[in-house]
């Protein structure tokens, strides 16, 4: 069972690139803390500029502030479970570094913990100018989707700014091998059963001054993989699911250019699907880089030509069996090249996968 110190506040602070934020926000929460038990977790996701060097400057002198820098398996998901797990605190409150959350919403937050388990802060919908209008409707649109899968009526699950006792911490809230887009969301999924006591606060939800958001195609597109992997009850990974609706799109390509070589320039049925499985491997390359492992994505275009160059090469194999497997099928078995192809290509996916976990996107 979990270890915790009776009435110590534990305050998780994910952060990346956020310099001219951070030490502000730590500043004031260190001055709503007098006379607490309190320490404060910032966990860094990679930041590229000065936000760990700045804490270390201002704060290194403070034994409750403690920095977490993360080089591996990075993403504001798991980068908040990490801190997480090293917590004290009886009660803990997660929030972000952007100062759009107010330190003083955290006492308010906190005060509720003793008659419920989970403290929701929740943000004026209605009025969300703080951010351009499509985040606004993307907010509005995630939370009413949030509803209906997870069997919950949370006015904003979609926020980043919430208290809860240490105790919802369990096992299943951290082997929940989402990559996803909010804690919250898994930290609601896996005490379902509980039938947890909730509570909402209304905060202050500022402008961002400083910095940019992180809300892209990126995030849309994890969080539509995190939901889907709640239908499942959280046993397929979020990454893997991207994976397959990315190969999806892949197979489409794949299939396409296979009836081209076939029909319009009457290549033999083994040339045409090993040309259309590499166009097809080449597509899920660069598509998988740019939204499902784009935590760790390669950008340069000397480490890209390199990557895809390995990815071919780890994947030979795979491409092997997928030809030699199809070919078989095509020849032996069965004439229609879709279903031949097709088979060839459903063997070599979970193979692309472990391949492209394992030895592609690995080392962020």
């Amino acid at each position: 069972m979990r270890k915790f110190i009776r009435d110590r506040l534990s305050i998780v602070i994910p952060t990346f690139n956020e310099e001219n934020n951070i030490t502000l926000l730590v500043d004031d929460i260190i001055e709503l803390m007098v006379n607490k038990d309190y320490e404060i977790f910032i966990v860094d996701d990679g930041s590229t500029d000065s936000t760990v060097k700045n804490i270390f400057e201002n704060h290194s002198n403070n034994k409750n502030i403690k920095v977490i820098q993360r080089e591996c398996d990075r993403g504001l998901l798991q980068s908040i479970k990490f801190a997480l797990q090293s917590i004290t605190g009886e009660y803990f409150v997660v929030m972000d570094g952007d100062r759009q959350h107010s330190p003083n919403d955290i006492n308010s937050l906190v005060e509720n913990l003793q008659e419920y388990d989970l403290s929701i802060g929740v943000r004026d919908l209605k009025n969300l100018t703080q951010v351009s209008s499509i985040r606004a409707f993307l907010s509005k649109l995630f939370n009413k989707i949030i509803k209906i899968v997870l069997s919950v009526k949370i006015s904003d699950p979609l926020t980043g700014f919430f208290a809860g006792k240490a105790s919802l911490l369990n096992s299943k809230f951290f082997l929940l091998s989402n990559s996803g887009f909010k804690v919250l969301l898994d930290l609601i999924f896996s005490n379902k059963k509980e039938k947890i006591k909730v509570c909402e606060k209304k905060i202050s939800f500022g402008v961002r001054e400083d910095g940019q958001s992180k809300l892209g195609s990126q995030v849309i597109f994890s969080f539509v993989t995190q939901l889907l992997s709640y239908t499942f009850n959280g046993l397929i990974s979020s990454k893997f699911i991207g994976f397959c609706i990315i190969g999806g799109f892949g197979f489409f390509i794949h299939f396409s250019i296979l009836l081209f070589l076939l029909n319009a320039i009457t290549l033999p049925f083994f040339i045409s699907h090993m040309i259309a499985t590499i166009f097809g491997a080449t597509f899920n390359f660069f598509i998988n880089n740019y939204l499902n492992f784009y935590n760790s994505r390669i950008n340069s275009i000397k480490k890209t030509l390199q990557s895809l160059l390995k990815y071919y090469l780890i994947n030979l194999p795979g491409l092997l069996t997928s030809v030699g497997a199809a070919s078989f099928v095509y020849n032996m078995l069965n004439t229609n090249p879709l279903l031949a192809s097709l088979i060839g290509v459903l063997i070599d996916t979970v193979f692309k996968y472990i391949v492209s976990r394992t030895w592609i996107w690995k080392t962020n």
